[in-house]
């Protein structure tokens, strides 16, 4: 049976990975960093405070991802705009389902492995849904209608609160 730290991986941003605009790509990359340094965390037994505050930037900045992402979507009229603010919801729901689950079972200065490897594993999993099920399969949906404009491009309504 794998445990947590051995089925952690790092995602690495590819090219295939674009959406062909800037801000969204710099989001995502921004977001695999993230994501690699609460598997590191998972991996070498940080502590929880530690790994409670990564998951909080984690959730902070894909609020502002999202936000961005959803007025880029409404901008460009992409038809499946409104559901896939509806998977961003869930997922930013699973994220803080998760901090506060770790945050109810955590003791003074506990490490990460005190935590149930379950628990370990549902974080990693929530992280291998969000690259492959969300940004692989769904934003790259969006790609054909976001192509038909500069990379450089955002809605003045998705330029409040970049963060470049």
């Amino acid at each position: 049976m794998n445990t947590p730290s051995d089925s952690a991986f790092q995602l690495q941003w590819r090219e295939a990975l674009s959406v062909k605009n800037d801000a969204i790509d710099r989001d995502h990359r921004r977001l695999i960093g993230l994501i690699n340094r609460v598997q590191g965390m998972l991996a070498h037994d940080s502590s929880v405070g530690e790994l409670t505050q990564a998951l909080d930037e984690l959730a902070d900045y894909t609020a502002t991802h999202f936000r961005r992402e959803e007025a880029i979507q409404q901008a460009i009229g992409y038809p499946e705009a409104r559901s896939h603010a509806m998977q961003h919801r869930d997922l930013t729901h699973q994220l803080h389902t998760i901090t506060a689950e770790i945050l109810s079972l955590a003791h003074g200065g506990n490490t990460v492995h005190a935590l149930a490897p379950e628990l370990r594993q549902r974080i990693l999993d929530l992280f291998r849904e969000w690259l492959i099920t969300h940004i692989i399969q769904q934003d790259l949906r969006y790609k054909p209608w976001i192509e038909r404009f500069p990379s450089d491009w955002t809605p003045a309504t998705a330029q409040h609160g970049t963060d470049r």
